[in-house]
């Protein structure tokens, strides 16, 4: 009997032990078929992104619970060679580099190297002294009274072959204001950052970087841009025209900006960056915190900024911080969600008005959140058209779109306003003149028609039909300022 009961016993295990290796082997399929799920739909979403933002080549990658779960690319990184974009190209990532900086400046308050709150110029003597002192916390916040670019230099052509000959390209330069009443956005000022890093740790900003941020958080692919060298997969960058077309972007040498947006990556080693951020192998997670507290103006305003980081929330309530980042050619955005354990990322090589956030709405995939795939511009199908054939042809192809379900075009009023200042750009006045009109009709209380016709008019130099709209524009808002300073500048002019 002892047998008995000790053999039924056995086969209770077996059974017990083969139901649970049969519900892990269910587990794990549904966890793999999800897995794929979800993989198929962040693949599908920057395939339709990069074809209907009419883009060169979109790489964009996701981090969730500290590990790399997806990296997709889609597109061209050079069109002229038709080379495809792949996980591993590397792109400009333009203000993503402003966090790299901010992160070395915050190992070394760590270490007790910097204090934030010092005069900053006790880190850079050879920079001229100014009006007022300022802080190298007031750098990182943009509130230092530091000036932004002046013409030309945002595609700068110059070599700078240190980091104190590009901090003395604002030497010469008085503070736009006092430090710490105002917040301007400045690039350039984060050059006296690196100056700053050079100073208190005896290397150069490059050298730095490679040691104590590229080096830990396992970053084999990210380089400070030297115009000169060649860098293997990356990607050219590009611009539209103003008829749409994709062209070549302008030559820049980043040298003039290495701390602020000089730097190159891949998808995989700017997410790479978020987990050694988020995990304590660059900065203590108090010192992240320190990072992420709001500066506020005397004037009580709050920023959505912090120590080198943007601070926001996606249309779906959830907060993030990272960066956007828009350089020569290239356009690019970091999300990290710190609630959530995730991080997105997207580098585009193609700068345009349209670019949105598409690293966002992969946040929102992963999280199972509202979110939306791409949609075909119309304006720029309104352009295409008009161009190849005519102005009615674009209308009349419009208003097939407009009863079209499957809704692939953006047929918005902003479609329409850009698509009017498209045509003016390129001086088709009677054209613009006449999609304004049209425009009234399809959004007769959207005051940007009116504003629209009395431009295009103005550049007719129909002055009396221009007053005629600006007034029309005023009736809608009476308090519209752009209305209002062009009829007194046709005023003035008469």
């Amino acid at each position: 009997m002892k047998k008995f009961c000790s053999l039924l016993k056995s086969l209770k295990l077996l059974r017990a032990k083969k139901i649970s290796f049969i519900l892990f082997i269910i587990f794990f399929q549904l966890y793999e078929t999800d897995a794929q799920s979800l993989s198929q739909k962040l693949d599908q979403y920057i395939s339709e992104y990069q074809v209907n933002k009419n883009i060169a080549s979109i790489s964009a990658g996701v981090l969730r619970n500290g590990k790399v779960i997806w990296l997709g690319a889609h597109g061209y990184s050079d069109l002229s060679h038709q080379v495809h974009a792949a996980p591993n190209t590397i792109y400009r990532i333009a203000s993503i580099s402003k966090v790299i900086t901010a992160v070395a400046i915050m190992q070394l308050v760590e270490k007790g190297k910097i204090n934030l709150d010092a005069d900053a110029l006790n880190y850079i003597p050879y920079f001229p002294r100014k009006k007022w002192k300022f802080t190298t916390r007031q750098i990182l916040q943009h509130t230092a009274g530091l000036r932004d670019y002046k013409p030309g230099e945002f595609n700068s052509t110059v070599y700078y072959p240190s980091t104190k000959e590009a901090v003395e390209v604002l030497g010469n330069d008085p503070l736009v204001y006092k430090p710490g009443t105002k917040f301007l956005y400045t690039t350039l000022g984060y050059n006296l950052l690196a100056a700053i890093i050079e100073d208190v740790s005896g290397m150069k900003f490059n050298d730095y970087l490679k040691k104590y941020i590229f080096l830990p958080a396992e970053m084999n692919s990210t380089f400070l841009e030297f115009h000169q060298n060649i860098i293997l997969n990356k990607a050219r960058g590009y611009d539209k025209d103003n008829y749409r077309r994709i062209e070549n972007a302008p030559l820049a040498d980043l040298s003039i900006k290495f701390a602020g947006g000089g730097i190159v990556s891949t998808s995989e080693d700017i997410l790479n960056f978020a987990h050694a951020l988020l995990s304590n192998k660059l900065i203590k997670h108090s010192t992240l915190d320190s990072m992420l507290v709001p500066t506020k103006l005397p004037n009580g305003k709050t920023l959505e900024s912090g120590l080198g980081v943007e601070i926001k929330t996606d249309k779906n309530g959830n907060l993030f911080f990272g960066h956007y980042g828009f350089g020569t050619g290239f356009s690019s955005l970091l999300a990290i969600y710190p609630k959530d354990s995730i991080a997105v990322v997207h580098l585009i090589n193609t700068v345009d008005r349209n670019i949105g956030s598409p690293a966002l709405n992969l946040a929102a995939i992963v999280q199972k959140e509202n979110f939306e795939f791409p949609k075909k511009s119309l304006a720029d199908k309104m352009m295409e058209i008009t161009i190849n054939r005519n102005l009615d042809s674009a209308i009349t192809y419009y208003k097939l779109i407009k009863v079209d379900s499957s809704n692939l075009y953006n047929i918005s009023s902003s479609e329409f306003d850009l698509f009017g200042y498209d045509l003016l750009r390129i001086a088709h006045y009677s054209f613009a003149i006449k999609w304004f009109k049209f425009f009234t009709t399809e959004f007769p209380s959207n005051i940007s028609g009116y504003l629209g016709l009395g431009d295009s008019y103005y550049h007719d130099n129909n002055k009396g039909l221009a007053l005629k709209f600006y007034h029309k524009a005023l009736e809608i808002n009476s308090s519209n300022n752009y209305a209002l300073k062009m009829i007194k500048k046709i005023q003035t002019d008469n």
